[in-house]
């Protein structure tokens, strides 16, 4: 049995920070200044007005005038997801979890330990208290459902049944009712593919996981290809395996900065970082896959992005050039800046060439740094300048502009 344990509404808890009585209000989660300009999570005041997240800015406040927008705060929203997972390990689970605020365990392997399905979920409510919803269930997808459809505890006590437990005898079923809706952010594949999907089905007449289930597979896979059949099979039950996040030590490094910080006071604060951060590296023979750059915002709230480099590193010189383009984005000053490690690899020293050969050398990093450029700015952001009439007078003929390649 798998275990599904959500935080309902952790962005909008973590902007509020010890005002959590305004959730009791109609309030919504602002956009970040560079995404779509959507509202985020919304309260249950909020939501039983009309308001629903992702809903455009201008009609949320038309059909709610008296809505607040909550500056957000993702850097405080990950801490405090990364607390709730420590504390889910700390009873001896391995935990998946690919968003924050929604956690996945499998519960056979603790069973034991605690006294069978309903001793996990009982260590698991002891551990985190009231305000999260848990419950158990033969896939993901079903526990999910199943804990997100009770009531939602704010500030007191959940008026949710003591444990949900879906039996595997009722899973068919149980998955037959639910809406097709479930499924976005379920799939693989970009966003965008698996929204245009599901809004074919609609329009086809498919509005619960039933009526997807009982289509043919190869009928599935003329239409929609491997997604629809990715689909199909969530809603008969097959799922993969859990993938819960191995053992790693937590490493970060913070520095306050001064007033209104900017500029070249800004990017000296991250090379003091990426220094501090590659010297850490280099003493426990690792390297960064993925980082995390986090701002505190002056005047409230907080700015994340994440970067990987192309090849595991624990240079301080190439984690300050892939870091600086994201701090350009900062939407207003900072005055606390830090790195975070995401995911660490083994440091490794790149492979020297029993031959030199310069000419085979140059020609690989230019095409690797072309390659890297069509990806940042795409394929026309990369030209090679063509000689056609030397003698002409017109610019325009003694030379042309052609698509570059390093052969």
């Amino acid at each position: 049995m798998i275990v599904c344990v959500i935080l309902p509404l952790l962005g909008l808890r973590a902007a509020l920070e010890k005002d959590q009585n305004r959730l009791l209000e109609p309030i919504a989660l602002a956009p970040q200044h560079d995404g779509a300009q959507v509202t985020g999570e919304v309260s249950p005041a909020a939501h039983r007005l009309g308001v629903r997240p992702g809903m455009g800015l201008g009609e949320a406040v038309d059909i709610c005038p008296g809505l607040s927008m909550i500056t957000p705060d993702p850097a405080r929203a990950a801490g405090i997801w990364e607390a709730v997972i420590g504390r889910l390990e700390s009873i001896g689970a391995s935990v998946e979890s690919e968003a924050d605020g929604e956690a996945f365990l499998e519960a056979a392997g603790i069973e034991r330990l605690h006294g069978g399905l309903e001793g996990v979920l009982d260590a698991i409510g002891r551990k985190l208290g009231p305000a999260f919803l848990t419950a158990a269930s033969p896939t993901r997808l079903a526990a999910l459902a199943l804990a997100g459809d009770q009531p939602v505890g704010i500030g007191g006590r959940n008026e949710a049944a003591l444990h949900r437990i879906l039996p595997p005898e009722e899973l068919a079923g149980f998955l037959s009712t639910l809406p097709v809706g479930i499924l976005l952010d379920r799939l693989p594949g970009s966003a965008p593919e698996g929204r245009r999907m599901l809004e074919a089905m609609r329009k086809l007449g498919l509005k619960t996981l039933g009526d997807l289930a009982a289509l043919p597979t190869d009928a599935i896979a003329d239409r929609f290809g491997n997604i629809g059949l990715a689909a199909r099979d969530l809603a008969t039950g097959q799922e993969g395996p859990l993938r819960p996040r191995p053992p790693y030590e937590k490493v970060e490094e913070w520095l306050e900065l001064p007033e209104a910080a900017t500029g070249s006071h800004l990017e000296g604060g991250l090379t003091i970082l990426c220094d501090r951060l590659a010297v850490r590296l280099r003493a426990s023979g690792t390297s960064v896959r993925s980082l995390m750059v986090e701002a505190q915002l002056l005047g409230g709230g907080s700015w994340t992005r994440q970067v990987s480099p192309r090849q595991p590193t624990s240079s301080a010189l190439i984690l300050r050039m892939l870091l600086q383009p994201a701090l350009d984005q900062l939407p207003r000053p900072a005055g606390k800046l830090g790195l975070r490690l995401l995911e660490a690899g083994p440091q490794t020293v790149e492979q020297l060439e029993v031959i030199n050969r310069p000419g085979e050398t140059r020609r690989r990093r230019l095409s690797e740094a072309a390659r890297q450029v069509r990806a940042t700015v795409g394929e026309s952001g990369l030209m090679r300048i063509l000689e056609t009439e030397p003698e002409s007078r017109l610019p325009e003929r003694r030379m042309l502009l052609t698509p570059y390649s390093p052969e």
